[in-house]
């Protein structure tokens, strides 16, 4: 007796019962590549899912059976992902302590294996007004642009400011430029009236604050 098509099954059964492989292979399915052979294979170079969703889209291209379609579809599902947590945090839009900033924000660093660093502006009660990537890389001078950052919080009309950036290699501990460009920014802000509440660092799902580590 032939085996019920994938699709078939899928559609009347719980997604539960599906392997990962049947997932990627499902996802796969309309492009042009052999989806079943493919979805090996990916699976065989990045054991989990979460390996697999990190991957580079350049990277992507250069495994064996992938096409421009396939690998973008890939990195579609992280970004599906990230919006919809970002849709859900944005119901809470107000932001009274470091933890409440660090669940509002998490969403932002899913899947990203660059270093990246975002800004958060809040008015007097609270409330967010914006939430703005400044750039990729390292946190310094040079990634965080002072006449950027303070352009951005005047545009938003914002009282208060938290840093964000994450520490892709899975350790969300400070380091001392980390510490010495944030103290410079805070005596920069208090100059423009503006108030560096906050600086977090993430790695992975965690993170820490600068300020409740009594840095700030």
């Amino acid at each position: 007796m032939a085996r019920e098509p994938l699709e078939k099954r899928f559609l009347r059964s719980n997604c539960e019962i599906f392997s990962d492989a049947e997932i990627l292979e499902l996802l796969l399915r309309h492009t042009s590549v052999d989806s079943h052979e493919l979805a090996q294979t990916l699976l065989r170079q990045y054991p989990t899912i979460a390996d697999l969703l990190e991957v580079r889209f350049e990277d992507l291209r250069h495994i064996e059976g992938m096409d421009d379609d396939s690998a973008g579809i890939l990195r579609l599902v992280p970004e599906l992902q990230r919006r919809y947590f970002l849709s859900r945090t944005r119901a809470d839009s107000r932001l009274l302590d470091s933890s409440a900033y660090g669940r509002y924000l998490l969403p932002h660093f899913m899947g990203r294996r660059d270093e990246t660093v975002f800004l958060l502006m809040l008015d007097a009660a609270c409330n967010v007004l914006n939430c703005k990537m400044l750039g990729e890389g390292s946190v310094n001078s040079a990634n965080v642009p002072i006449r950027k950052l303070v352009h951005e919080a005047i545009n938003a009309n914002a009282t208060g400011l938290v840093l964000a950036h994450n520490h892709p290699s899975g350790i969300a501990i400070p380091s001392p430029e980390d510490v010495e460009i944030t103290l410079r920014l805070r005596e920069a802000l208090e100059i423009m009236e503006l108030h560096l509440l906050d600086h977090l660092i993430f790695a992975d799902d965690d993170f820490v604050s600068l300020r409740e580590s009594g840095y700030l």
